[in-house]
């Protein structure tokens, strides 16, 4: 209860208008977004979780510059988190168990308006991607630029080679964008970026991603200026899945402090190598003004396989259960967020969980209550699936500040 609010119905009306009217930025426009997502990062695989073994300044400073969220849930494995992540949906209801296979006809329910297209509708945001997709990719429409991002650099599938990008055979490294009506250009451009065959992922990714902000920052990377509206960049990188492949001087970093453990050292050089990637993404914020209007939040789609599970090896201490359980240490993630309207060094314990990002984003972005952005005919949201944690984030995790009471890891049909 905020001081002086009366519990009637009016007077707590006029409360809920007081605090949606304080926003967390101070221009008029909302302040840019960058989500970046990790693959099968360990819970113990971050310094900031007390690991002294890999050593993550850069994402240990998105911690440091907000809040750590310490009771953190996504699903337990690839697809169902990357489908709640960008719907709001729990996999109860996208149907979505587990992780699609290379060329498969499912995909992400094409009812369902994502992430990218609620910040579009609420706010005018440029949405791009870079990085991994996995939620479908046998039609135009289930592609990243026919949900919602105007561009995208990355790979369709699961899984592949982290510098041929062969999967299966097939080379799936895009470059793929989406044009404005009446533009001279066909409406969807598919390229496979042929150029990057050789090419460590981390690297390609982080360098397009640095591109996408020296656009928005007036640097024109990203063939010329970009649009002068919100930025909304969504970043999920392909490390630190298998194939365990990682540069030569990262690899040696590691040389005689996993215990003789191949799988282990080729873990910690290719999460060293994503920290690295991490920290000139932030870095390109920084330089182009862009740091203190961006809202910056990092997660994993799944707790890290461990015991050689998958031929890997991640450390979740100190939970337990690893990717594909449903204990802890499959579904508790590493995840922190800092931005405008965020106090810095914060640590929550309170509930949080991968649905709640888009509520939550969309009611940051605009001021108001996110259910008012739900497009006309928009399936309906049913219990389990996100809430506007917003509130949350900005009283920096004190207890009893969460929208949730509850989490539900998973229910199968009978």
């Amino acid at each position: 209860m905020q001081p002086g609010c009366s519990t009637t119905p009016r007077m707590t009306v006029l409360c809920v208008v007081s605090v949606l009217s304080l926003l967390p930025f101070a221009t008029s426009r909302p302040p840019h977004i960058v989500f970046i997502v990790s693959d099968d990062l360990g819970f113990n695989d971050v310094s900031f979780h007390g690991s002294n073994q890999i050593g993550t300044p850069n994402i240990d400073a998105i911690a440091a510059d907000g809040i750590t969220l310490m009771n953190y849930h996504v699903q337990p494995v690839c697809s169902p988190s990357r489908a709640t992540f960008m719907s709001g949906r729990h996999v109860i209801h996208t149907g979505i168990y587990m992780p699609f296979r290379q060329g498969t006809p499912l995909r992400l329910n094409l009812s369902y308006s994502l992430l990218p297209q609620y910040l579009r509708r609420c706010c005018n945001y440029s949405s791009h991607m870079v990085g991994k997709w996995h939620l479908g990719q046998n039609v135009l429409a289930a592609l990243p630029t026919g949900r919602g991002f105007e561009t995208y650099l990355g790979y369709w599938s699961g899984a592949e080679d982290y510098v041929t990008h062969d999967t299966l055979g097939a080379y799936d490294f895009n470059d793929d964008a989406r044009h404005e009506a009446g533009s001279a250009a066909a409406e969807v451009t598919l390229r496979p970026a042929v150029e990057l065959n050789g090419t460590y992922s981390t690297a390609a990714m982080t360098a397009r991603a640095v591109r996408v902000i020296e656009g928005f920052g007036g640097g024109g990377g990203l063939g010329g200026s970009l649009p002068r509206r919100p930025l909304f960049l969504y970043l999920p990188y392909q490390a630190v899945h298998w194939p365990l492949e990682a540069p030569p001087q990262y690899v040696d970093r590691y040389r005689g402090r996993t215990g003789g453990d191949t799988r282990r050292q080729l873990v910690c050089a290719m999460a060293k190598a994503l920290d690295d990637g991490v920290g000139q993404v932030t870095a390109a914020l920084k330089r182009r003004g862009m740091w203190d209007d961006s809202l910056v939040l990092f997660s994993s789609d799944n707790g890290g396989p461990t015991n050689g599970n998958e031929g890997t090896w991640s450390s979740n201490f100190p939970l337990r259960g690893g990717k594909n359980t449903l204990w802890e240490g499959g579904t508790r993630v590493v995840g922190a967020v800092r931005g405008p309207g965020i106090p810095r060094g914060a640590v929550s314990y309170e509930k949080f969980h991968a649905t709640d990002w888009l509520p939550t984003l969309v009611a940051m972005a605009s001021g108001r209550p996110w259910t008012a952005s739900i497009p006309p005919g928009e399936a309906p949201y049913l219990e389990g699936d996100g809430v506007d944690n917003w509130p949350m984030l900005r009283a920096g995790g004190a207890p009893g500040s969460s929208a949730r009471d509850w989490l539900l890891y998973e229910v199968h049909p009978g």
